[in-house]
């Protein structure tokens, strides 16, 4: 009878433990996390994530096992940070981070080492910068970087030393309202937006800077500029406004094309949070706050809601950031309602990495 029900125990015990391997993620992100930005390598298969007010992620195996980098000892420790934008490198191994009155961190190890670049005698001195965005370049050389009612600033050493663009005579003179910042895969070209404001691009690195309004009728009196992506060569570009369009550009920003035209699966105003675009521009995903999560595969024409019946991602969501590989076949997606999501499938099917 002992031996029996040994045998019993054993057996309920292996089930429970095959049980919860299926189940579990690896994960070692707590539940209830504002999830702000996620990145992803060209390839997919690293990631990196952060959270409001809350630590650093980042994932090796397209995310299905998480580390938390915030760890004691780290120039990151802690949940001091209001975390507000991550970029990664081609391989995964060179990260940045910015965060809201706080500082701005680079990691060359995949994000087991972090160095604060906020130093004394920097051009990025200190914790006044209401830090909006950061973006990398595909070998980690280049950075960019913008503040809330502040400044543009560019490295071209992995953020060792920095250079703020707004200086007098510039396009970009003075204090504005930046809110995203993005970079072709060298570094040559970039594109900003400033809210209520214009988008701005740079073809020399951040040296000069062009002002390019969209002039359709809805953006007439300026818009809440939100998030802008760019595809590496620098030619295909794509931008999203708060309360208001999705927009598109096939030149390097010189025209732009308003998306959410009477009819389209996204058109009129939504309270777009991110975009993001594949190598080539075809492919496109991005999200609204208290919607959906939308997926373009021509470029912006047209458009599919994810967010379908029966998805893992059903329903609206308090989306905040999207991104999605050179090819578009994985995308990952983060809500401020604490889930984490990637697609392996260019958006067909998701799956919540958050249990």
């Amino acid at each position: 009878m002992m031996r029996n029900s040994y045998w019993f125990l054993t057996a309920a015990l292996t089930i429970f433990l095959l049980v919860g391997c299926r189940e579990n993620t690896g994960s070692v992100i707590p539940e209830n996390q504002r999830w702000i930005s996620v990145a992803i390598s060209p390839d997919g298969s690293k990631l990196v994530a952060v959270a409001e007010y809350g630590h650093i992620y980042t994932s090796a195996d397209g995310g299905k096992i998480w580390i938390d980098r915030s760890t004691p000892g780290s120039a990151i420790e802690g949940e001091e940070e209001s975390w507000q934008s991550v970029s990664i490198s081609s391989d995964g191994s060179r990260l940045a981070a910015v965060a809201e009155y706080g500082h701005i961190y680079t990691s060359a190890d995949g994000g087991k080492i972090w160095i604060d670049r906020s130093t004394s005698g920097s051009a990025i001195e200190g914790d006044e910068e209401s830090w909006k965005s950061v973006s990398i370049s595909s070998d980690g050389s280049r950075l960019a970087a913008v503040a809330g009612f502040g400044h543009i600033y560019i490295s071209a050493d992995g953020g060792e030393t920095w250079e703020d663009r707004s200086i007098s005579g510039s396009a970009i003179e003075g204090n504005k309202w930046w809110f995203s910042i993005a970079m072709s895969s060298d570094g040559s070209k970039l594109v900003a937006a400033a809210d209520y404001d214009y988008l701005y691009t740079s073809t020399d690195g951040g040296a000069t800077w062009t002002g390019s309004r969209v002039t359709d009728s809805a953006t007439a009196q300026g818009v809440f500029w939100n998030s802008i992506a760019m595809s590496p060569d620098g030619s295909k570009l794509a931008a999203v406004a708060y309360g208001g369009h999705l927009y598109v550009s096939a030149d390097g920003g010189e025209t732009w094309r308003d998306r959410s035209i009477p009819g389209s699966t996204i058109g009129g105003e939504k309270q777009w949070e991110s975009v993001a675009m594949s190598s080539d521009g075809s492919k496109l995903v991005a999200v609204a706050d208290s919607d959906h999560l939308y997926i373009s595969t021509d470029g912006g024409e047209t458009w599919e809601d994810r967010s379908i019946r029966g998805s893992a991602i059903e329903g609206d969501q308090h989306w905040r950031s999207v991104a999605i590989s050179s090819d578009g076949s994985e995308i990952a997606a983060a809500s401020y309602a604490g889930y984490l999501y990637t697609s392996t499938d260019g958006g067909a099917t998701w799956k919540n990495h958050i249990r």
